[in-house]
């Protein structure tokens, strides 16, 4: 290998910004080339034909096994000095891990020895340094130039710095964006705390969207890994846990077999005083009362009809109107009169025409698109759809113009759903 001519093949040079940096040129050699290449942050000026890289210590580190190997590359004084000096300090990765059920700092060496302040009480282990946290070791990691370390490391540092020596494994968040509010875990030093928050159920990029049914997992996670939780974080979770188990009672309710009756409902059922509901009929009433928002899915022939006419009667949801397919409309009419003989009713059988005002106003599904503008303006406290099924798909016109006209529906009103026939 021969020197270039009257420039020694490694220097230092002041750069753009007045930065220094060291430059390397040479005869070409492809071997020392492709060393050259692993060097962090290097550049090559194919106008002076030079590689250039910031001098810095994580330079330096790679810049001393090259000229080990390439002992004839001829080096400026000042580069000398520079290196010789950087030969003094520690370099390395700075990362955050688990021993012995404890987080410590993890000092990976490239080149040099920690300062004692980090040895202090350190474990020594194949090369890598385990740093209790401390004020001592914070304040020299602090000192250290250029530092590579890593999210987890620098929580714990920022945790140290602000007086807590003793850093939670990680920490859940609650965070607020366009998206709209999710739960996210700031891992310290465990990362496998990390990789169960993953593998928890809507997990998704270390992220988790609130949801009243993953409380309880939730929760028993935060406990089992002594995870700390954000107050923000924490009002959340509670507020989740208590919608999950008021939901859970509502599936109980919606599960129930048997209920009491409303007395004052059940005396103004039927026309002779003889008919009355059974014990599971009132269960799916009082169900439907306090959800006001819900499926009646009982099978067929076991009484929704009169189950809906009994919810509308105990809350004195009129005037109700009742979605239902042509062939239905004459039994809704039938079962109106039957069991609420003390309203009025109506049934709509053209497109046009402004239908009679009523307490109950049934129509056939293929004509709400067409008295949908005179229905809205009813002030409707309940929608009836029955076999809703036939509103399954989104895209139907028939299903948008169901739904618009529910939307017109009071909003504490009633919106019950019938069917009999499983929804895919």
């Amino acid at each position: 290998m021969e020197a270039v001519e009257d420039e020694p093949n490694v220097q230092l040079r002041t750069g753009v910004g007045g930065a220094y940096e060291v430059v390397l040129q040479f005869p070409y050699d492809g071997h020392l080339v492709a060393a050259i290449r692993t060097i962090p942050g290097r550049q090559f000026d194919w106008d002076t034909r030079e590689w250039r890289a910031p001098a810095d210590d994580w330079v330096a580190a790679r810049l001393q096994e090259i000229l080990k190997a390439y002992p004839d590359l001829t080096r400026s004084t000042g580069f000398d000095r520079w290196l010789a000096a950087s030969e003094k300090r520690w370099i390395g990765q700075i990362r955050a891990t688990r021993c012995n059920g404890r987080g410590w700092w993890e000092l990976v060496t490239l080149a040099g020895t920690p300062e004692e302040a980090l040895q202090e009480n350190a474990l020594e282990l194949d090369g890598r340094w385990l740093v209790p946290f401390s004020e001592q070791a914070a304040d020299a990691l602090l000192r250290l130039r250029n530092p590579r370390i890593s999210i987890g490391a620098r929580r714990c540092l920022e945790a140290v710095e602000g007086g807590d020596l003793n850093p939670p494994a990680a920490q859940l968040i609650l965070t607020r964006s366009v998206v709209g509010e999710r739960f996210v875990l700031e891992t310290f030093w465990d990362p496998d705390i990390q990789t169960a928050f993953d593998e928890l159920p809507g997990a998704r990029a270390g992220e988790l969207k609130l949801d009243a049914w993953i409380a309880d997992q939730l929760d028993e996670f935060v406990i089992r890994h002594e995870v700390k939780v954000s107050e923000a974080a924490a009002e959340a979770l509670s507020e989740l846990a208590a919608e999950h188990r008021d939901s859970l009672r509502a599936v109980a309710s919606s599960r129930a077999i048997g209920a009491e009756p409303l007395g004052d409902v059940a005396a103004r059922l039927g026309s002779d005083g003889n008919e009355a509901l059974q014990p599971f009929q009132w269960a799916a009433v009082r169900y439907a009362l306090e959800a006001k928002r819900c499926f009646l899915a009982d099978e067929q022939g076991l009484g929704k009809t009169v189950e809906a006419l009994a919810t509308l009667e105990a809350a004195d949801a009129f005037p109700a109107v009742v979605v239902c397919p042509a062939s239905l409309k004459l039994n809704w009419e039938r079962e109106s009169a039957r069991w609420l003989p003390h309203r009025s009713i109506t049934v709509v059988n053209g497109r046009s025409g402004s239908p009679e005002r009523a307490d109950i106003t049934i129509l056939n599904y293929e004509l709400v698109q067409y008295q949908l503008e005179t229905l809205s303006r009813r002030g409707f406290k309940a929608l009836i759809a029955d076999e809703s099924h036939y509103c399954k798909n989104p895209q139907a016109k028939r299903t948008k113009a169901v739904r618009r006209l529910a939307n017109s529906v009071n909003a504490d009103g009633f919106r019950l759903a019938l069917t009999g026939t499983p929804m895919s």
